[in-house]
């Protein structure tokens, strides 16, 4: 098989699995016999990642992106005191689950990279878009269907009423960070142009139901990225910029307020709309996470350790805070390794930016940067397709670099599919494991808490 073949499937495997995920999960959960959605998705991204590395035992010519020595340092640091910190912590099984949940990632970040850097821009970036959109408008065809019915009905709705095969409307949320921006291509992708007026109707459909799921952070994070972007741009790639958010923006909120606002007021005497002002319990599990820190400051209490964490405000199994996971499982030392180098990479994304003036890779940067920002309020970095998602988005960045990359060999690749083979094993047996409390608090499956 040639490389561009599996490039291909692997894209197209990926948009299959997501949509399956998504879109289609409630109808696909019922057909496979799988209990929850949630499950499902985790089901989907690990064995998307097991038969793409299978498949790539049969390609010719591979190579693999070469790590710089930054990158090599920080992953051997990693890996090294999360295991020690896994062994050392109430449940050094489930921290080794944590940990091999995170190498699968990393091997698929590899195959996506792979992918990615072994085709021409402007198809890739057409692939992308093309993916989005289309997932874009067959989610938007069922929430508009819904949203009639509940007309037709005269029932009022909440933030998860016109959105199915989520267990949280929440979790569509993390992916509409990564997938709002990736609808930008066509405004700075000359190929992609003749889209522009589809994505202001899509992308300002995004806005409307970010405001009718109230989700403060997603909106938050979109607007923040936007604004890092705007001072690495020049003037008028940043007043293009600046005028089509606005625009978006300003229809979505538009669209928010007469089908959302006016409209169910009318039919029903009722809205849905109502203004929070508190933080959802976040702030108390923040708080909650630097009051512990000292206990174990420097390995942390152990990789997925939030799951089992005692005297919690909340019995969440994550903190909604990607940093404050960090903190709270890994400890001090890996936290400051992990943000140093993520801040670096952005920086030197952002500053590729600045110099190149490369305006195609906007909406690239721009996908990463909000999926980063989420992750600061939400479970980004937990949730299956949030992470696979990400993953891709971060691979993105690599795309055309000048480092050089280094042969695989089939040896090498048979490897690398029993390696992914156990951790698909390994993650899959947890299923439904004995030491799961029966409770709907996801992290690596629904039932994502672990007794003390």
């Amino acid at each position: 098989m040639q490389l561009g073949a599996y490039s291909w499937g692997l894209l197209i495997t990926f948009a299959c699995i997501f949509l399956l995920g998504t879109v289609f999960s409630f109808n696909f959960s019922y057909l496979v016999g799988i209990d929850s959605e949630y499950d499902l998705k985790r089901f989907l991204v690990i064995g998307f990642i097991w038969l793409a590395s299978l498949g790539l035992c049969f390609v010719k010519d591979v190579e693999f992106i070469r790590l710089s020595r930054l990158t090599k340092v920080s992953l051997t640091i990693f890996f090294v005191l999360a295991i020690v910190s896994a062994f050392f912590s109430k449940h050094p099984f489930w921290g080794m689950v944590e940990i091999t949940n995170i190498g699968i990632l990393i091997i698929a970040f590899y195959l996506f990279a792979l992918s990615i850097n072994s085709m021409k821009r402007s198809i890739l970036y057409f692939a992308v878009y093309a993916g989005v959109l289309f997932f874009s408008v067959l989610t938007f065809a069922k929430y508009i269907l819904f949203l009639f019915f509940s007309y037709a009905d005269a029932q009022s709705f909440d933030i998860h009423g016109l959105l199915t095969g989520y267990v949280n409307v929440r979790f569509f949320n993390q992916l509409q960070v990564m997938v709002t921006p990736l609808l930008f291509l066509p405004f700075f992708v000359q190929s992609l142009a003749k889209f522009k007026r589809v994505s202001i109707v899509f992308v300002a459909l995004h806005w409307a139901v970010l405001l009718q799921t109230e989700a403060r952070g997603a909106m938050l994070s979109l607007i923040l990225a936007s604004v890092v972007l705007f001072f690495f741009v020049d003037a008028n790639t940043r007043k293009q910029f600046i005028s089509t958010m606005l625009q978006t923006m300003l229809f979505g909120i538009c669209l928010w307020l007469v089908f959302i606002i006016i409209i169910p007021y009318w039919l029903m005497d009722s809205s849905s709309f109502q203004i929070r002002t508190g933080s959802s319990g976040r702030l108390d599990l923040w708080l909650y996470v630097l009051k512990s820190i000292p206990e174990r400051l420097w390995l942390g209490f152990g990789p997925m350790s939030f799951t089992w964490a005692e005297g919690k405000p909340l019995p969440h199994a994550h903190p909604h805070n990607s940093v404050m996971q960090l903190l709270y499982e890994y400890g001090v030392i890996c936290s400051i390794v992990c943000i140093a180098w993520v801040l670096s990479r952005i920086y030197k994304r952002l500053r590729y930016l600045y110099l190149a003036n490369d305006v195609e890779v906007i909406p690239i940067i721009y996908a990463l940067l909000s999926g980063l920002c989420y992750s600061l309020f939400s479970g980004v970095v937990v949730m299956p397709l949030a992470q696979l998602m990400l993953v891709f988005v971060v691979a993105m960045q690599v795309q055309y670099g000048t480092c050089r990359g280094y042969k695989a060999s089939v040896v090498v690749r048979m490897l690398l599919f029993l390696v992914v083979s156990v951790m698909a094993f390994v993650l899959l047996n947890t299923y439904k494991n004995e030491e799961l409390l029966p409770a709907l608090f996801p992290r690596m499956w629904v039932n994502g808490l672990i007794s003390y």
